[in-house]
C-alpha cells in the first residue's frame, strides 16, 4: 500500500538532471487461493484468550500455504493500571479550562500512574521468557517488543501459523485462536497477523510545477517570514518525525541550496529496547539490545533495484547492500528543516534484523512504516521532540482489524498517543489523501466508495492536517484575484485513489471516538457530525500541482533529481514546523514558558488553542484562511455503485470536512495563541 515516487520526465530535462527510478515495492501478486476455514477456534478458560490480536482480518482471509521457518516480531500492549485514566489526562494537560492543564509527565511518570505496574511487566516477561523469546520495553510500560522464532511463538501463543491473502496482500497468520497457556497481563498484541496496512501519504504525479515550490516560497506563503522577523525560526525547540523508511543525510542541505535558504540540521534516532536493568538506570533504553534485533539502521545506498523476490528497505523488507532513499522521508526532513530552521529535526527510524514474517520472501529484517510504533514508544520514552510529525495512516475499520485499537477506541495507538499528549508533545498527522473514501476493500486492497476517516488523523489526541492548492507566485504571494482551494479531486486532474493518483484532502467523521471538547457543537458545510471527532483540524499545502520542491539522492549527483511532490505527507511536517516556531515564541514569554516540567514552553495538543482562535472572529480572520472552495469528493473510475461520481464534503465557510479550520499563518498563529488572548 506505500505510494511510489516517480518523477517526471519533463522536470528533469528542465533542470538538466537525470531521471532516476524509486524503488517503491509493490504486492505480490498470486493465484486466489481456494476459501477454506482460516482459524480454529479455541474452548479453553476465556480469560487466557482475552486480548485483542488482529482476529477481523483473519475472519475474512483465505488460506494459502504453510508458514516458512524463520523469526519474528510482536508489539505486545500491557495490561495498563489506569489506560482510561491515560486517555482523561492527555485531554486535561491540554485543556487551559483545567487545573491540569499543562501539567506534563515524564515517561517515567506515564509508566508508574497509568502504564503496567512493574510486577505485570514482570509477569509478562516472564511467560515470553519460558518460551525462548526475548523482550525489552521502555519506560511508559505502555508495550513491549518480543523477538524469537516462530516455533517459540507458535509455543507461547497456542497456535501454528500459515500464510494468508487478504486486502490484496499475502502475509502470515496465525492458524488458531492465539491464547497463553496461563494468565498474562496482556491487553493486545500487534503482529501475530503480519500484516500492515499503513501506507504514507506522499504523492508524486507528473502534472504538478515544474521544480515545485522552494522552500522560500514556502516561508512566504504561510507567514513563516513573519515569524521569522520578530525573531522566530524553531530555534531551541525540537521537531521528530515518525520515519517511514531510510533517509539521506545530503538532501536536507540541498534542498537549502535549491531553494536559498538555511536549514536545520537532522539527526536519526534509531528504536531502543530493553529490559530496565541496572545497566540502563532502570529505564529499559540507552544500548541497543541484539536479542529483540533493533539496531541502528545501516547506511543509504545509491538509487538500486533490491534483489530478485524482495522489497526495498522502505517497504518493509531490507537489504544493506541495496538501500534505497525512502522518498518520504527526504519530503519530511526537508519540508520541516527549511520551514523551522532554527529548531533540531530528530528522525526516529526503527530497524530489526530478526523481523522475518513476510509471506515467501527472502528475510532481511524490517524497517520503517511497519514497525512505527516502537519509533513512537521511543519518542516517548526520550522525550526530547516538542512537536511531532506522522505521515502515514490507514483506515478507521482496517486499523480496529489489525487491533490498532478496539470497537471502543482503546488500545495501542489511543495509548501511545494520549502518552505523547500527556508529555505535551504536539502531534500532526496527515489525514489521507483519498478525500473522503480512505477505506479499501477487504480483498483486493483497492479503494473503496465508503465514507472513511484515517488513523491515527481521527485520534483525539492528534492534530489532523489537510491539504490544500495554494497557487503562489515566484515570490511566494498569493496573485490578486487568485484563492486558497481545497487539495480535490478537479485540482489534480482527477486520480483513482492509488499510490501517485489520489483525489485529494482526506477529511471525514470518525466511526469510532466521540468528539472531543474541542469539537463540542461543531458544525460542518452539508454533513453531520453526530457527536463523532472530525478531521481534518487544519490544512496546509498539499496538492501536487502546486507542491514543494523535492530532492532525493544529492549524494550521488548523477541520479539525482529535484521535482514537485505533494500529498498530505508535506502537509503534517509543514504544520509540525509551524508549532515549532510558535513554540519558541512562547519559550521566549514569561507569560507563556509556564508549563511544569522540563519543557515549560510545551502546550500540549494545540487542538483546544486551535478552535479557541476559531471561536473568537477577529483572531479567527486575521490567523486563518478560511478555504471556502473544493470537495473531496472523487470523479474518477472508481467502482461505485452507481458507476460515477463518488460524493465527498464540502469546504465552505468556517470549519470543513476537507480543509478543518483553513490555513494558519505562523506570525499570526503566534500572536493568537501566545500574546493574546488563548494563554491563560
Amino acid at each position: 500500500m506505500s505510494a511510489r515516487v516517480r518523477f517526471p520526465a519533463a522536470a528533469f530535462a528542465a533542470s538538466a538532471m537525470l531521471i532516476f527510478s524509486g524503488c517503491g515495492g509493490g504486492s505480490q501478486h498470486v493465484a486466489p487461493p481456494t476459501p477454506q476455514s482460516t482459524i480454529q477456534p479455541y474452548t479453553g478458560p476465556a480469560q487466557l484468550s482475552n486480548f485483542t490480536w488482529g482476529a477481523g482480518v483473519m475472519s475474512h482471509a483465505q488460506y494459502v500455504a504453510a508458514a516458512n521457518a524463520g523469526s519474528m516480531s510482536v508489539d505486545v500492549q500491557l495490561q495498563a493500571q489506569n489506560l482510561p485514566g491515560l486517555l482523561q489526562y492527555a485531554k486535561m494537560a491540554s485543556d487551559p479550562a483545567s487545573a491540569l492543564y499543562r501539567h506534563f509527565l515524564t515517561p517515567q511518570e506515564i509508566g508508574s500512574r497509568f502504564g503496567a505496574s512493574q510486577d505485570a511487566y514482570n509477569a509478562a516477561a516472564g511467560y515470553f521468557q519460558k518460551y525462548h523469546l526475548a523482550v525489552g520495553s521502555w519506560p511508559q510500560h505502555l508495550t513491549m517488543i518480543v523477538t524469537g522464532s516462530r516455533s517459540d511463538m507458535e509455543a507461547a501463543f497456542g497456535t501454528k501459523f500459515g500464510t494468508y491473502r487478504a486486502y490484496g496482500r499475502t502475509f502470515i497468520g496465525p492458524a488458531q485462536q492465539p491464547h497463553f497457556s496461563q494468565p498474562v497481563p496482556v491487553s493486545g498484541v500487534l503482529g501475530l497477523v503480519h500484516l500492515d496496512l499503513k501506507r504514507n501519504y506522499l504523492i508524486r504525479p507528473g502534472n504538478g510545477n515544474i521544480l515545485g515550490m522552494s522552500g522560500a516560497q514556502l516561508r512566504r506563503a504561510f507567514d513563516f517570514t513573519g515569524a521569522s522577523a520578530a525573531g522566530y525560526t524553531g530555534a531551541g525547540i525540537s521537531i521528530g518525525i515518525i520515519g517511514t523508511g531510510p533517509v539521506s543525510s545530503a538532501d536536507v542541505p540541498a534542498i537549502g541550496r535549491f531553494s536559498n535558504v538555511s536549514v536545520a540540521k537532522v539527526a536519526v534516532v534509531p528504536a531502543v529496547a530493553q529490559s530496565p536493568s541496572p545497566a540502563n538506570n532502570s529505564t529499559g533504553t540507552g544500548a541497543y539490545d541484539d536479542a529483540t534485533g533493533l539496531a541502528p539502521p545501516p547506511p543509504v545506498t545509491a538509487p538500486c533495484v533490491p534483489p530478485q523476490g524482495s522489497q526495498p528497505l522502505g517497504d518493509g523488507l531490507t537489504s544493506t547492500t541495496c538501500n534505497p532513499e525512502d522518498g518520504e522521508a527526504q519530503l519530511d526532513t526537508e519540508q520541516a528543516a527549511q520551514l523551522a530552521p532554527g529548531s533540531n529535526v530528530f528522525f526516529y527510524l526503527a530497524y530489526n534484523t530478526k523481523d522475518c514474517a513476510t509471506a515467501g520472501l527472502p528475510c532481511t529484517g524490517v524497517i520503517g512504516l511497519p514497525i512505527a510504533d516502537d519509533e513512537i514508544q521511543q519518542a516517548i520514552a526520550d522525550n526530547t521532540a516538542d512537536a511531532l510529525s506522522l505521515s502515514y495512516g490507514l483506515d478507521e475499520p482496517s486499523a480496529e482489524s489489525i487491533g490498532y485499537f478496539g470497537a471502543t477506541g482503546n488500545g495501542i495507538g489511543p495509548a501511545e498517543f494520549a502518552a505523547l499528549a500527556s508529555e505535551g508533545i504536539a502531534v500532526f498527522v496527515s489525514s489521507g489523501d483519498n478525500g473522503a473514501h480512505q477505506c479499501i476493500d477487504q480483498n483486493t486492497g483497492g479503494p473503496t466508495s465508503q465514507f472513511c476517516a484515517s488513523y491515527p488523523a481521527s485520534d483525539p489526541s492528534v492534530v489532523s492536517v489537510g491539504g490544500v492548492n495554494y497557487p503562489m507566485d515566484s515570490a511566494g504571494n498569493l496573485p490578486s484575484g487568485a484563492q486558497i482551494t481545497a487539495w480535490a479531486n478537479n485540482t489534480t486532474l482527477g486520480g483513482d485513489g492509488y499510490g501517485d493518483n489520489s483525489p485529494g484532502s482526506g477529511g471525514a467523521i470518525s466511526q469510532f471516538f466521540a468528539a472531543p471538547a474541542f469539537q463540542n457543537g461543531l458544525t460542518a458545510p452539508n454533513a453531520s457530525l453526530g457527536g463523532k471527532r472530525a478531521e481534518p483540524d487544519v490544512a496546509m499545502l498539499a496538492d501536487p500541482l502546486t507542491g514543494p520542491a523535492l530532492i532525493m539522492n544529492a549524494a550521488y549527483p548523477s541520479q539525482s533529481g529535484v521535482g514537485p511532490s505533494g500529498g498530505t505527507s508535506a502537509a503534517a511536517p509543514e504544520m509540525a514546523a509551524m508549532w515549532a516556531v510558535v513554540l519558541q515564541a512562547c519559550k521566549a514569554s514569561s507569560t507563556c514558558d509556564v508549563a511544569t516540567g522540563a519543557h515549560p514552553w510545551r502546550m500540549g495538543n494545540p487542538n483546544a488553542l486551535l478552535y479557541a482562535v476559531y471561536g473568537k472572529p477577529a483572531p479567527y480572520a486575521s490567523t486563518f484562511y478560511d478555504v471556502l472552495a473544493g470537495s473531496n469528493g472523487d470523479l474518477s473510475v472508481l467502482p461505485t455503485p452507481s458507476g460515477s461520481y463518488m460524493p465527498g464534503y464540502d469546504a465552505g465557510k468556517g470549519y470543513d470536512l476537507v480543509t478543518g479550520l483553513g490555513v494558519p499563518f505562523a506570525g499570526h498563529l503566534i500572536n493568537a495563541v501566545v500574546s493574546g488572548q488563548n494563554v491563560p
